[in-house]
């Protein structure tokens, strides 16, 4: 069948309903009536998300919520620490770039007393030294992975999102598209007889959903910062791909929330943006109140040692406190930490308040560094969506740890192509130096970045991975194989690659700096064609 991608503009101006929004104020502060702004909430993906394509992407943790249905801590402290791996890849550097992305959620006022106002609706800058070396902000990208976890999904990604799609108005039965008038519902647009026009060519019953909310209405919002957006859908085979957004006025200036992780190299975020602020807000309101069980493990303390109460109706903690979590004397262990807090809950419609306490064996975020990025999923949080009344539904819920958030060892990228696509052909033996990048330290001050790793000493494994693809989509269609050598830092290997195992040509040499090094062959055709990692 012919592959056709379409672009699909939605004027969703004209079509948009606001989604009805039940539950309590977030509590924070507005002092002006501006709406054009919003964030977006995570869960775990429900099934609607995995039938629908470009709803959740490889790599997301987890899918975007309705207003109702967001997860978050219930409890004020949290722990954090470092691994091995960590400390050997970043050292002391990194450790204070994820201890400064921490800073900026720390510094963060309670919930109930923030004034949104008083959040910027841009807070990244470029440093043009660390652009033109092609780093990335571990800062900046500690501080996103930390506002996922903290349960904001991307904001901009989820300004329009495909709930459901029957690619049968789309396909005149020829494998071809056609797109004709259609008409844009969202899911919660009760106000159209679904029935008047069934059968219509093009028309889809609720295609599409909001899942991005205004800070003060908690309704379903078309802008990000100050920025107001549409979106073209990305139609394939009859398919949605994705919903791409895009500013509504082409001179207006863009400004993505922290939480959307789309900083590019040389970019760094100052802080956290009016969205993040007002997500965070409203998950952690103590007007947004639940009915939740504590986590597992916390306690009774004080006059409340003997007995507490654990299932109740709970307003949110109204701030969190990331508290580091001290190393033990042997390797990867840590000690023993308790803390105490107050815990507020209603009953008869009264807050009560009991002391409770919280023993951490291991830090509930732990940082790491891998050979690929990852990080905890969703999986592990709970849904509370049947102690709600919300039976079935996708929450509300809790978070809950352990939470690993491991940073890539990120290294070279070299590639090979003979694909017509690309703008230079050449042959399998050729290799050009790819998009590679790396992670650094920086901000907008003179100081020159810092690149990690940080100096290598001793015996280091790195990695060599090389990646093989025999068709027109090397993302998905590939084979790939690696080597892992350990050797003294600084040792230089070479790829090389023959097709009769006699004459063999080097494709690159790379130094062991205990990085990841990639190579990819795009399409590649040899009939036979052989590969070794040699020292030099």
């Amino acid at each position: 069948m012919k592959t056709e991608t379409i672009e699909r503009n939605l004027n969703m101006k004209r079509a948009w309903v606001k989604l009805l929004v039940v539950g309590l104020g977030a509590g924070c502060l507005l002092l002006s009536t501006f709406r054009c702004q919003a964030f977006a909430l995570l869960g775990p993906v429900q099934p609607w998300m995995q039938a629908t394509k470009g709803v959740v992407l490889p790599g997301d943790i987890g899918g975007p919520m309705d207003i109702t249905n967001g997860y978050r801590w219930n409890v004020p402290v949290v722990t954090y620490g470092f691994d091995k791996s960590f400390l050997d890849f970043f050292g002391t550097n990194g450790v204070a770039a994820v201890k400064g992305a921490i800073k900026i959620l720390n510094d963060l006022p309670p919930a109930s007393q923030i004034i949104l106002t008083n959040y910027p609706f841009n807070t990244l800058q470029v440093n043009n030294s660390a652009q033109a070396q092609v780093l990335l902000d571990l800062k900046s990208w500690a501080l996103s992975l930390l506002l996922e976890q903290l349960g904001l999904a991307p904001p901009t990604r989820n300004i329009y999102v495909v709930k459901n799609w029957n690619p049968f108005f789309f396909n005149n039965g020829n494998g071809n598209i056609y797109i004709v008038g259609m008409p844009i519902f969202y899911e919660s647009d009760n106000g159209i007889d679904p029935a008047a026009w069934s059968g219509s060519p093009g028309y889809v019953p609720y295609f599409i959903k909001g899942l991005n909310f205004d800070p003060k209405t908690f309704a379903a919002s078309d802008s990000i910062n100050n920025t107001e957006y549409g979106g073209n859908i990305i139609i394939q085979n009859s398919w949605p791909q994705y919903i791409q957004p895009y500013s509504v006025n082409p001179l207006a200036h863009v400004y993505a929330a922290a939480a959307d992780n789309s900083a590019a190299a040389g970019d760094f975020y100052t802080g956290l943006t009016y969205d993040d602020v007002g997500g965070l807000c409203y998950l952690l309101s103590t007007n947004n109140v639940r009915y939740e069980n504590l986590l597992s493990g916390v306690q009774g303390a004080g006059t409340n040692s003997a007995s507490f109460v654990n299932g109740a109706w709970r307003p949110g903690v109204d701030k969190i406190t990331f508290v580091l979590q001290t190393t033990g004397s042997l390797a990867g262990t840590f000690l023993r930490m308790t803390n105490q807090f107050i815990d507020t809950y209603i009953t008869n419609g009264k807050a009560t308040h009991q002391q409770l306490q919280r023993v951490t064996i291991q830090p509930d975020f732990l940082f790491s560094a891998r050979n690929d990025t990852f990080q905890t999923g969703t999986t592990n949080w709970i849904n509370n969506a049947a102690l709600n009344f919300n039976t079935n539904g996708a929450g509300p819920g809790i978070i809950q740890p352990p939470v690993v958030i491991a940073f890539q060892k990120a290294g070279n990228y070299f590639y090979s192509s003979t694909d017509w696509n690309f703008p230079v052909v050449w042959s399998e033996d050729t290799v050009q130096d790819g998009n590679s990048w790396y992670l650094g330290s920086y901000d907008g001050s003179t100081n020159l970045p810092i690149a990690y790793p940080t100096p290598q000493t001793g015996n280091v494994s790195m990695l060599v991975r090389v990646r093989l693809s025999h068709s027109n989509n090397p993302v998905y269609n590939f084979q790939s194989f690696e080597w892992s050598p350990t050797s003294q830092a600084g040792t230089v290997y070479a790829l090389q690659t023959s097709t009769n195992m006699t004459t063999w040509n080097t494709l690159f040499v790379v130094t062991n700096n205990g990085s990841v090094c990639t190579y990819q062959n795009v399409n590649a055709n040899s009939a036979s064609r052989f590969y070794r990692l040699t020292p030099q």
